[in-house]
């Protein structure tokens, strides 16, 4: 077999080649981080199983950060089994087999060979099904902050709304409706609201709901430079109308973030949305959180990585206003408790759970707590023998 070593760098990568004993196929060279520099390695690994007459390659890789993304992922898609490697795990082994205190690239990417090598069984390759869940991490996190900024703006739009008109608030049933948008859209201003006529807003208005409302809120908003105590003002008219482009923008940004994250559950294969109530948002989430399912010894591993142990639920009781800890990844708990929430509507044995636990007395948010853990016991049991959900 015929081993490679990679150190990864910003801008170009030290490479080691050797057989299973050690043997150099050439003494440790560079390439330079680019089209160029990746095809220069295919053609060394080539000329490499030619010299030791082998065509198994296991190469090791440093999982350091977004410098190792770009060769990694396209040595895979090239059909090579790619190790990644945790760098702390090769330091040690350096430090362990070598009393000299030296650190060069070359060495490292020695040292990452021989690493691999005498590890050789502790390792799996790094699969197309890991390239979806990386992709996942990045667009959940990215999904994430736009989330966090388009409820900076709702909050910013709140304030405006209730400094030029506080009475708007009660015409629809939500601010940042689809219809209450597109109304303000237009008429952000006490003085925009008087001039506009009466049936141009009962149009807008029927055409933003698809005729669910009409005349009624259109009447409501009429009246409103004869009654409401907010102030005419076309600075916060600018203001209103601003925060409306950049919800509608990040709102738009979401939605596409949502099909590729739809796309990229896909391509895993995952059975995890047999599950009812996972949605592909939701499950993409847990899916990037886990990652590799066989890092976990048992579902109480997976529990304690998510903040969900029961050293976290004292007494097995859940806080009512979440705050349950701040160990673990709080956008993993969040998609297990939206997750939890829906599986007791759609699901006979959750349900039947759930109402037991009602039965007893506890609250509803304490309930979804327990819940929150019964799945995520099944959620393991799942993802870790590949099976189907069956109600």
């Amino acid at each position: 077999m015929i081993y490679i070593g990679i150190d990864v760098a910003s801008n170009k990568h030290d490479i080691v080649i050797t057989n299973n004993l050690g043997v150099l196929f050439k003494k440790p060279f560079k390439i330079i981080n680019d089209l160029e520099g990746y095809k220069k390695l295919l053609s060394e690994i080539k000329l490499a199983k030619e010299f030791f007459c082998d065509q198994i390659v296991r190469i090791g890789l440093e999982s350091t950060g977004h410098y190792s993304r770009n060769i990694l992922h396209y040595l895979i898609r090239g059909g090579y089994d790619v190790m990644f490697i945790n760098p702390l795990l090769t330091n040690m082994d350096r430090k362990a087999s070598s009393v000299r205190k030296t650190k060069t690239d070359s060495i490292d990417a020695k040292a990452i060979c021989m690493f691999l090598i005498r590890n050789q069984n502790d390792f799996k390759p790094y699969t197309l099904s890991s390239y979806h869940i990386d992709e996942l991490k990045t667009l959940v996190r990215l999904r994430k902050s736009l989330k966090k900024q388009i409820n900076k703006d709702v909050n910013q739009l709140h304030a405006y709304i209730d400094q030029a008109f506080p009475e708007y608030n009660k015409i629809f049933n939500k601010l940042v409706s689809k219809t209450s948008l597109a109304v303000l859209a237009r008429y952000a201003s006490l003085s925009e609201l008087k001039r506009v006529r009466l049936n141009t807003l009962i149009e807008l208005i029927k055409t933003a709901s698809k005729g669910h409302l009409g005349l009624i809120q259109a009447k409501d908003l009429k009246s409103l430079p004869l009654t409401s105590i907010g102030m005419d003002s076309q600075a916060l008219s600018f203001s209103i109308k601003g925060s409306i482009v950049r919800i509608n923008l990040l709102n738009d940004q979401v939605s596409l973030i949502e099909e590729e994250i739809k796309l990229n559950v896909d391509m895993t294969k995952t059975t995890l949305l047999s599950i009812p109530g996972i949605s592909y948002t939701t499950g993409g989430i847990i899916l990037a959180e886990i990652g590799d399912i066989s890092l976990f010894k048992s579902a109480d591993a997976l529990l304690a990585f998510a903040g969900l142990d029961p050293s976290v639920y004292q007494s097995g009781k859940f806080e009512g206003n979440y705050r349950i800890s701040k160990r673990g990844s709080s956008i993993f708990r969040w998609a297990m408790f939206q997750s939890a929430q829906a599986i007791v509507k759609f699901d006979p044995t959750f349900k039947a759970y759930y109402l037991k636990k009602k039965a007893q007395g506890k609250k509803h948010r304490n309930i979804i707590g327990h819940v929150t853990k019964k799945l995520m016991r099944v959620i393991y049991s799942i993802l870790k023998n590949n099976s189907t959900y069956i109600k």
